[in-house]
């Protein structure tokens, strides 16, 4: 059985909301709990929360949404790669690979009827 367009509306709608929001979340959270001398690990930190805090305002809004996911997903996707390389299981952190599948899913499926850049 095939969806409705209405559904499929909403679907997307409550993706956006759900991904932008705990990316927003996130992001302002590693922003709030950051302190300590200024080094070049605290830098990339600041960086890539501001990135996800940016990317997750940018997919909440409904704004250039496959762009905001995929930049997003980058930056989510990037440490599970990581830890997979240095012998990290796939079910190592499964939090984190949730959030990378529903950011992809969020990507691939746009903004949706609501979005701000339709």
């Amino acid at each position: 059985m095939a969806a409705s367009k209405t559904r499929t509306d909403w679907a997307l709608f409550l993706l956006r909301l759900a991904v932008g929001g705990m990316a927003l979340i996130q992001g302002f959270d590693v922003l709030r709990h950051s302190h300590g001398a200024i080094t070049l690990a605290h830098a990339s930190t600041w960086g890539l929360a501001l990135g996800e805090l940016a990317c997750g305002a940018l997919i909440l809004l409904g704004l250039w949404v496959p762009l905001a996911g995929g930049i997003l997903a980058a930056l989510l996707g990037w440490p599970l790669v990581h830890g997979w390389i240095h012998g990290a299981g796939i079910g190592s952190n499964l939090g984190d690979l949730f959030r990378l599948l529903v950011t992809l899913a969020c990507a691939i499926g746009g903004g949706g009827k609501w979005a701000l850049d339709r």
